[in-house]
C-alpha cells in the first residue's frame, strides 16, 4: 500500500494519484485535497485535519 506524501495515510492502490518529478522522485497522494495543499506549499504539521504522530518517551 502506498503512503500519501502529504498526510502520511496508507490507502489502497487503485485510489489516489502518483506524480513523477523530473528528478526521478515519485509523490503519492491519497486525494485531491492532499495534492492541492501540497501544491500550495502548506506544512502538514500546521494543517488541522492531518493526524499528528505521537512522540514516544
Amino acid at each position: 500500500m502506498p503512503t500519501c506524501s502529504f498526510c502520511k495515510k496508507n490507502y489502497e492502490f487503485p485510489r489516489g494519484l502518483t506524480i513523477f518529478l523530473f528528478s526521478g522522485k515519485s509523490l503519492h497522494f491519497c486525494s485531491s485535497k492532499c495534492r492541492r495543499n501540497y501544491n500550495l506549499k502548506r506544512d502538514p504539521r500546521k494543517v488541522n485535519w492531518v493526524r499528528k504522530e505521537k512522540k514516544e518517551k
